[in-house]
Formats: C-alpha cells, sequence, structure tokens
C-alpha cells in the first residue's frame, strides 16, 4: 500500500490538509473596522451568516454530509470506535473504516484520488490487520451514491464490493438513522480481513466548529494567538464571533456523530470467526478542507492527540484534540450532550466548549510502553484536566491494550480504542474514547 492510505483519521486527515493563510492584523476590541480578505475560493471559512447550503436545513445538512466535495480538495467519511465481543466483554476490539477524496498534483495535472482503509484490532490478534485501495476516484473503482447515502469501493477482481458504508434507514447524520458498514479486503499479513458493522445512530450530528458551518480551526497565527491570549481570554470562540476573522483556510467543515450504537458485528479472517457480538460504541466523522503547498512548512515536525470520548450512560461525548506545529499548540475540547441546543440545519450546539488555558493533558510517563517494531514509544494512560465552574472535567484514559500501533512505511501511528473513567462536571462518568497518537516526523 502506498503511504497515503493510512492517512484515514480524523486528525491525520484535519493536519495533513491544511491551508496557511495569510497573516493580518486584527482589532483587540472591534472598535475599529477590520477589512478581512474575502474567503479563498473552495476554502472553509468562519461565518455566522446562513449563506452556505449546508447551514439552512436539516434536510441541506443531510445532502452536504452524503456527497463529495469538488469544490474543495478533501473530503471523508472516518468511522472508528469499540466492538465488544459477547465472548469476552472485558476487552473490546477496535475498529475503523473510513474513505476520503484528495486532489492531487500527478505529472502537473490535478487528480482527484482516494485513500479507503479498513482496520480491526483485538486480544486475539495482539495487533491490526488491514486491508484497503488507493485509487482514482472514478467508476468502477469509486462509487458515491447521495440519496441514499451509500460508497462502495470496487475492485476487479471480485463481485463484491471490497469496502462499503452505507445509510440502511433514516436521514443521513439525523437521530434515529442506521448505517452498515462492509469489508473484504486482502490484509497486509497475507489474509483476508471480512466485517459488517451495524450502527444506529440515536445522538445524531454535532458541530464541532464554530459558527454556522461548524468552522473548525486548526493553527493560530501569531496575530490571532495574541489577540484570543490578551483580549479574549483564551477564547477562539468568542475571538471569532467579535471579531468575524473568517480564518480562510485555516480549517475545515467538521461534523460529527459522536454517539453511534453498534447494533450487530461480525469480523472474520480467512473465513474464520474473529469476533462477534451485538454492542459496542463508535464516532463518524466528517471533514471537508481545502489545502495548499505552505502546509508543509507549518507543518513539517506536526504531532497531535485526539481524544473522542464516548459517555453513553450520560448520552455525553467530549472531544478534546491538541495540534501542536509550527505555529504553536492549538488545544481544543469541546463537550456535547443529546438533550443540547440545535442549530437551524438540525446539527447539535456544544453544551461548553473549554477555552486554551482550561485544558490540560498530561501522558502518564509510567505508563509508557514501546514498540518492538519502531522503538517509538507511547503512554498507556492519559490524564485530561479540564477547568470549568460549570463543567469541570477530570478523566484518567486508559488503552485496551499496548500495541495499537499502525505502521505503513515510513508513515506511524498509534491509534486506538481506550477505557475512561472519572469525572464531568462533578459527577462520576465511564465510558470509552478513541485515542491518536501522532510521533513527530512521521507524517
Amino acid at each position: 500500500m502506498l503511504r497515503r492510505l493510512m492517512r484515514f483519521s480524523v486528525i491525520c486527515l484535519l493536519v495533513y490538509a491544511i491551508i496557511a493563510m495569510t497573516a493580518c492584523g486584527c482589532s483587540k476590541n472591534g472598535d475599529d473596522e477590520q477589512k478581512w480578505p474575502d474567503p479563498v475560493v473552495g476554502a472553509p471559512y468562519f461565518t455566522q451568516e446562513y449563506s452556505l447550503p449546508q447551514t439552512q436545513s436539516a434536510q441541506q445538512l443531510s445532502e452536504y454530509l452524503s456527497r463529495e466535495h469538488f469544490e474543495c480538495d478533501l473530503d471523508g467519511w472516518f468511522f472508528f470506535g469499540s466492538l465488544v465481543d459477547s465472548a469476552a466483554p472485558e476487552d473490546p476490539g477496535v475498529f475503523f473504516i473510513s474513505m476520503q477524496r484528495i486532489e492531487v498534483l500527478v505529472d502537473g495535472a490535478r487528480e482527484a484520488l482516494v485513500p479507503a482503509v479498513v482496520a480491526f484490532n483485538s486480544p486475539s490478534l495482539g495487533q491490526y490487520v488491514y486491508g484497503g485501495e488507493y485509487t482514482l476516484d472514478a467508476s468502477p473503482s469509486v462509487n458515491v451514491i447521495s440519496d441514499p447515502w451509500r460508497v462502495e469501493i470496487n475492485s476487479l477482481d471480485q463481485t463484491e464490493p471490497l469496502m462499503s458504508m452505507s445509510l440502511v434507514s433514516g436521514s443521513m447524520g439525523m437521530a434515529d438513522a442506521e448505517y452498515r458498514l462492509t469489508a473484504d479486503v486482502p490484509d497486509q499479513l497475507g489474509g483476508r480481513l471480512q466485517a459488517e458493522v451495524l450502527l444506529r445512530d440515536g445522538f445524531g450530528v454535532v458541530n464541532q466548529g464554530y459558527g454556522t458551518a461548524s468552522f473548525f480551526p486548526q493553527y493560530l497565527t501569531e496575530p490571532q494567538q495574541e489577540q484570543i491570549t490578551g483580549s479574549f481570554d483564551n477564547s477562539v470562540g468568542d475571538y471569532l464571533e467579535s471579531t468575524g476573522d473568517p480564518m480562510s483556510g485555516q480549517g475545515s467543515f467538521y461534523y460529527s456523530q459522536p454517539l453511534m450504537d453498534v447494533g450487530q458485528f461480525t469480523i472474520t479472517r480467512d473465513g474464520a470467526p474473529l469476533s462477534s457480538g451485538t454492542s459496542g460504541t463508535m464516532w463518524m466523522d466528517n471533514v471537508v478542507q481545502t489545502y495548499g503547498d505552505q502546509a508543509s512548512e507549518i507543518l513539517a515536525d506536526a504531532s497531535w492527540e485526539f481524544y473522542s470520548i464516548m459517555l453513553p450512560e450520560e448520552n455525553m461525548a467530549v472531544m478534546v484534540i491538541q495540534i501542536t506545529s509550527a505555529t504553536g499548540t492549538l488545544p481544543v475540547a469541546t463537550l456535547f450532550s443529546d438533550n443540547s441546543d440545535r442549530t437551524r440545519n438540525s446539527a447539535r450546539k456544544a453544551v461548553h466548549s473549554w477555552n486554551m488555558d482550561e485544558i490540560d493533558v498530561e501522558a502518564m510517563p509510567e505508563t509508557i510502553w514501546t514498540s518492538p517494531g519502531t522503538g517509538q514509544q507511547y503512554a498507556q494512560q492519559h490524564h485530561i484536566q479540564l477547568e470549568s465552574e460549570t463543567w469541570p472535567a477530570d478523566l484518567t484514559i486508559t488503552m485496551v491494550r499496548e500495541n495499537q500501533e499502525v505502521v505503513v512505511g515510513d508513515t506511524i501511528k498509534y491509534e486506538g480504542s481506550a477505557f475512561v473513567e472519572g469525572t464531568l462536571g462533578d459527577q462520576p462518568v465511564t465510558g470509552t474514547a478513541f485515542v491518536e497518537l501522532q510521533p513527530v516526523g512521521h507524517l
């Protein structure tokens, strides 16, 4: 497989896709009218207007989530989470499946390429088995149907799809919708990985970002950092709303379905059962981005930590991200609940967003695991503290097993499932998380 094949998960997608914008001055207090540059054509941007189609109604948001976005350089669907084996409920499996479209230059011409991947990790395997395809975004290799939503990755070597993701019932992104994920792919160990996972989304889609279109910034320029830390009490949201800075090209349009229930699943390899069950929790991300050449300068030594925290008993979810690049570290932490307010398009708003200086993520050094294959070191336990008068959080994230490293060529990642326990809003909580850790220099 090619190097880009494993650039599948949300933070990899987010960071790989960053486009640099020209730094501009910002008014400290809003007294002087700031003349922001017009948004770059095809690049996501922050807006408080309802001018973009996906902001205007639930139907239009469903349509937006169901299609490819050729107006931008990158888009994709990413499902990931835990599968609870009926025979070993205390030791869940890890599953992810994704498809993204990336426009790149090939011999001077722009081509739309599709990296697609599926992977499974369980106690019986002791590591990931994975497979996928890296192909042109063209039929019959790739078929995307928007109504009802269905994505297929095909091969001339077999009649059934290599991979598929589809809407079974309901509306894309809306509560109570049902989905089916399938795979039948050669894996990296010379076997064949087969999977079927059925999901029900009782939660529905949420806005991960800011404004009406869920714009999610991935880095800050120096002037923006000075303004946010100096005049806006470390609140990115307050800065955006007060100044109207579009941050054009600095981020993505980012939606999530953060609490999807697994109804049934089966995983086999070479026809032999690996795992099956009727429970688990999955998370889905939909990301649309445009990127440019300057990204390589910003991300030359980028690293990140990503924690998608799922709390089914509370019907809540928390996303915590720290992205470190040449422009510094941008921490983000956001809380979602199934009874939160909705935007005009029915996406749920965040219940609470923590300011940058209220977010503390610590890898516990006494829990370090050293990969025998790469020598990379990864903490097996992480402590997250989020300060707030209304929603304080103190969470311990413990990986379900040590070897959740994925290696393709010189691309290295550590990502997988974890157990969560601690307090949120001064109440005890337990749940699961999907964690991604990106070592410096191995993007």
